[in-house]
């Protein structure tokens, strides 16, 4: 007797279905899988630079016997796969999308890192030096020390306090990266600037102009304490009172005490570690108030706005979601007299540019980009509609970008040298003295942010151009 229940028609076409159903998902998944592994050894669509991580990627690995032995070859052609993978943007926009689908956080902090900054001194310690002289320590610049006379404005800073430090701090749609003082870095910079001034004595000025970063005026001090950050303010004071200490020749421009009291202006970017142009037009008023010229007054300048920027606190708070759905506006101001200049390229070639170059339609990430060419070898700007006879050097790395525009009205010829590049640039063997020389230059204007001010290897790239 057949004990097996007899199965309906019905229940065969539904088991094959079913069958059917799960080879055509086998089918797809192993489908997608292929498609994504033929994707993967496409070298053409691999990216070499990433926009949103504002980096280069990993490069494939050179073959040596010894890497091939160790293993190390294999692990490099493994981080260069997952590291160069085609669209990695847009996996990592679609990443961040995802994420924001969590809501967005009010307040977060990016890296978590134990890094924490030197105690400043309250009063200047000379630094080492063969060319520093014993000179008194109660003497204060006069940039330090000076009363504003500026109409106080209302104070525009940030005062949520955050419950850990990190290197990136996200607060609503504002970021802010953490300054770190260190006093090896200081006493290296007031070094560098004393042997700078003593190697041009005679021949040229020397104004120095230190701007702090967003998170030293756009963020209440006791936030900055909370995350660990070191005062900006002080960090300058000592600066400056120690350059004074050393040597009484070289004008400083405070820039710290105007930035502070214009801090309810949109004079640093959100997304960004760059500060504004309006920022730097403020600073440029202070420094026309120690040269002793008339500053340009702000409401004579054309602009030109490029909105949807979104900068290296993007990449640097992972992608923050808050950051990416309010980006920033650059706006820029042209010089009254003229908008010509020419800069060295990576191949030492030389390329006619703008002061204020129309970047409409260029990569988000990109729009700073619009100052001064931006972070080249060298660039020069010869003003054919100024004729005082003027000149200057600006040594500077790329807050001096914003900065720049705003002098090509006061000088006839204006030298921009980025110090981290200017080595490579063969006409001047990476010799301020001998680019000021031959080209009888009246000043030259050291402009660094707060993090190249304290950075030894900053200073020492700067002083290599003193010897």
């Amino acid at each position: 007797m057949n004990n097996n229940p007899k199965i309906s028609k019905q229940d065969m076409k539904r088991k094959k279905v079913f069958k059917s159903y799960l080879k055509i998902k086998r089918d797809v998944f192993f489908g997608v899988l292929f498609l994504v592994a033929v994707l993967g050894i496409i070298i053409p669509l691999r990216p070499t630079v990433s926009t949103i991580e504002k980096r280069t990627l990993t490069t494939f690995p050179e073959f040596t016997w010894q890497s091939f032995i160790d293993g190390t070859y294999f692990n490099g052609i493994s981080t260069w796969y997952a590291d160069t993978f085609p669209f990695r943007e847009a996996l990592l926009t679609a990443n961040s999308a995802v994420k924001g689908l969590y809501g967005l956080q009010s307040e977060q902090l990016v890296g978590n890192s134990d890094k924490t900054g030197d105690e400043i001194p309250d009063t200047p310690v000379l630094p080492s030096s063969d060319e520093t002289t014993e000179a008194t320590t109660e003497a204060t610049t006069e940039a330090a020390t000076e009363e504003t006379t500026e109409e106080q404005l209302p104070d525009g800073a940030i005062h949520d306090i955050p419950e850990a430090s990190g290197n990136v701090y996200v607060t609503g749609d504002t970021a802010f990266g953490l300054y770190y003082f260190s006093t090896d870095g200081a006493n290296a910079y007031v070094n560098m600037i004393d042997k700078a001034q003593k190697k041009l004595d005679g021949v040229a000025n020397v104004y120095d102009i230190l701007v702090p970063t967003s998170v030293g005026i756009m963020l209440d001090e006791n936030a900055q304490e909370a995350i660990g950050a070191s005062n900006q303010g002080k960090a300058i004071d000592y600066i400056y009172s120690s350059i004074n200490s050393v040597n009484d020749n070289i004008t400083t421009v405070n820039a710290y005490d105007t930035l502070k009291n214009h801090n309810s202006e949109y004079i640093y970017f959100r997304t960004d570690h760059h500060w504004t142009a309006l920022g730097a037009y403020y600073t440029y008023v202070q420094f026309c108030n120690a040269k002793g010229i008339e500053p340009t007054p702000l409401d004579e300048y054309e602009t030109i706005e490029f909105p949807g920027f979104v900068g290296t606190f993007y990449s640097g708070s992972n992608q923050a979601p808050s950051l990416l759905e309010n980006p920033d506006t650059v706006t820029a101001y042209y010089p009254k007299t003229t908008n010509d200049m020419y800069y060295i390229g990576s191949d030492l070639s030389t390329i006619q540019w703008n002061i204020i170059m129309d970047v409409t339609g260029w990569d988000r990430a990109s729009l700073y980009s619009c100052f001064a060419a931006g972070d080249e070898i060298y660039a020069q700007i010869d003003n054919p509609n100024v004729n005082n006879g003027q000149s200057c050097v600006v040594i500077k790395e790329s807050y001096g970008n914003a900065f720049i525009p705003f002098l090509a009205d006061h000088y006839e010829h204006i030298y921009i040298v980025d110090y981290r590049y200017f080595y490579k640039y063969p006409d001047y063997n990476n010799s301020v003295y001998q680019l000021v020389t031959e080209n009888d230059v009246d000043d030259v204007i050291f402009i660094n942010n707060a993090d190249a001010m304290t950075n030894p290897n900053a200073a020492e790239l700067m002083s290599d151009m003193f010897n």
